[in-house]
């Protein structure tokens, strides 16, 4: 999951707390689905050494990115702030949807799994899962994606109309979590009709809050929020996230809770730089700078790897390990070939592309107009008469169209422009 600042000339240095708390919350999301959910989507797949059924780490991650668009999104145009979001979320995760998609084509049949239809594929590739229950998931850790990709759409749209000013936006905060918490109990029920239950889902009306309370922890670095508004607000977010699932895992909002004090003081104090964590500092930061890739690559395939070497013989610890060795190792390719060097491209690459081309085809066109000026040479009627103005071509005899080098049309000058453009 994206949560790094947004690239900047004046970024901060990078705060080792923030990487520490994507570590841990991605790592955790990985060995969670590895030990819990595997043997709950696959049973053959289980047991493990031991389970982690703890669910915290994709709402920190959804906080943490919360957190960085407020921080981030005030910093100039708001229109290319959301483009450099896009450009740095979509291409890696619709690479890491074809790839999944591909390999659970290919070995689904054998296992026995649900095997995921062209319609899938075009649900997933669009981000509108959670719209239908006839489309499925290709990876079911990819709800944050969408949920993600509105909140960007959302805070782009909502910045320059000053939504962020006076108390516009602790209204806001509150409605998110106290509007959803309606719906989920008066109209979202299981006998609810398919419509209420499609926007329900497909808003992720139940998560919403969690963009709040990241909103709500800039504000009180801003000192726009009180500590008191602020404590709060959280408890509402952690009350409402644990009603969202008819409290029945509280064991998990008590953690989410933990990690959301951890993100109040890595937001509002110093740098964690404390001896043990200043060493680890270079293996803590990598791991953070490829988290969103080892998210993209974690589960499904994770899946079909623990399969593999189940059907081989290799115990709980080797499937553990592989498990998450691989997620890592997947991770860092999809970061280093894929999510930076498509961000760079359509960020820096492509844009200046277009403006060089743009400047070469307007060079080209004016060069043509400051050519010299060739009066037409009128003819008789017949086409073998000669010219009634008898004036020399300055052209040679062996160049065509002799009798008539007159200035260009707007037509021909367009033609031109576009061939500047294709030479360039």
């Amino acid at each position: 999951m994206q949560t790094t600042e947004t690239a900047n000339p004046k970024r901060s240095p990078r705060k080792i707390s923030w990487d520490l708390l994507r570590v841990l919350a991605v790592y955790s999301v990985v060995v969670q689905h590895v030990t819990h959910q595997s043997p709950i989507n696959h049973p053959e797949l289980g047991p493990y050494p031991f389970v982690l059924p703890l669910q915290f780490g994709a709402s920190t991650l959804l906080v943490i990115s919360a957190f960085f668009v407020c921080h981030t999104v005030r910093r100039g145009d708001t229109g290319r702030w959301l483009w450099s979001r896009l450009a740095r979320l979509l291409p890696a995760y619709l690479l890491a949807v074809v790839v999944t998609y591909g390999v659970s084509r290919a070995v689904a049949p054998a296992f026995g799994w649900y095997v995921p239809n062209i319609t899938d594929l075009a649900a997933n590739l669009f981000l509108v899962q959670a719209w239908s229950p006839g489309f499925h998931w290709i990876d079911a850790s990819y709800w944050t994606l969408p949920v993600q990709v509105m909140a960007f759409v959302a805070a782009a749209l909502l910045w320059p109309r000053g939504r962020h000013r006076g108390p516009a936006l602790p209204i806001l905060l509150w409605t998110l979590v106290v509007v959803p918490l309606v719906i989920r109990f008066a109209w979202r029920h299981d006998d609810a009709a398919q419509w209420v239950k499609s926007l329900f889902d497909g808003l992720a009306l139940h998560r919403v809050a969690l963009f709040g309370v990241g909103a709500a922890i800039w504000l009180w670095t801003r000192k726009r929020l009180s500590g008191k508004h602020l404590a709060c607000y959280a408890g509402a977010v952690l009350i409402a996230q644990d009603a969202h699932s008819s409290f029945a895992d509280t064991p998990s909002t008590i953690a989410f809770g933990v990690i959301l004090a951890g993100i109040v003081a890595a937001a509002g104090g110093p740098d964690w730089t404390l001896p043990g964590l200043r060493r680890l500092a270079r293996p803590i930061t990598w791991l953070g700078g490829i988290s969103f890739g080892v998210y993209l690559v974690h589960q499904e395939l994770g899946f079909v790897l623990a399969r593999f070497l189940l059907d081989a013989g290799v115990g709980p610890w080797g499937r553990l390990v592989a498990c998450v060795a691989m997620a890592i190792a997947l991770g860092w390719g999809m970061t280093r070939l894929v999510e930076r060097p498509a961000h760079r491209w359509l960020t820096v690459s492509a844009p200046d592309l277009w403006t060089r081309t743009r400047g070469t085809a307007a060079a080209v066109v004016d060069a043509v107009r400051d050519l010299p000026q060739v009066p037409a040479q009128p003819q008789a009627p017949s086409s073998g008469g000669v010219p009634v103005i008898p004036d020399a071509s300055p052209r040679p005899v062996s160049h065509a169209s002799t009798a008539a080098a007159g200035p260009l049309s707007s037509r021909e000058l367009e033609w031109v422009a576009m061939a500047g453009s294709q030479v360039r």
